[in-house]
């Protein structure tokens, strides 16, 4: 599942990279800071923390089939740039995570719980943000 899950990130970052360049700034931001949260706290305080800067809601959108769903609902929303890059982040961060059949939980609380139980929810989610992060620095630029 791990190669689906690449070419799945590819497409995310390919979205995120075509949003208002502010978005896909601190989109980037998130692509390269949060990988240091889930090697030093795991992937179910992350998750926790980013829906803390967003909301669980942004996050669930993580459920739907693809990552143009989830980035057209994401920026349908009235929520200021920050809040929508640590959301949009976390929903695809969701998103790859279940596309790698690494979780089953259909709802945000028991995502929390679901990784809390399983280790290798851990060890898949460093997987994923660390190509998340080479995909998205490879895509949007700093300037």
């Amino acid at each position: 599942y791990m190669s689906e899950a690449i070419s799945e990130t590819i497409s995310c970052v390919e979205l995120v990279s075509g949003l208002n360049p502010s978005i896909a700034k601190k989109f980037r931001a998130r692509a390269r800071a949060i990988p240091t949260l889930v090697f030093t706290n795991g992937f179910a305080y992350t998750i926790t923390l980013l829906a803390a800067r967003s909301s669980k809601s942004l996050i669930e959108l993580g459920f739907r089939e693809n990552c143009k769903s989830i980035v057209d609902e994401a920026t349908k929303l009235r929520v200021d740039d920050e809040e929508l890059s640590y959301g949009l982040y976390g929903a695809i961060l969701l998103h790859l995570l279940r596309k790698m059949r690494a979780l089953k939980a259909v709802n945000f609380r028991e995502v929390v719980a679901e990784s809390l139980r399983d280790i290798s929810v851990d060890m898949k989610a460093m997987q994923v943000v660390e190509w998340l992060k080479r995909f998205t620095e490879a895509y949007i630029t700093e300037k």
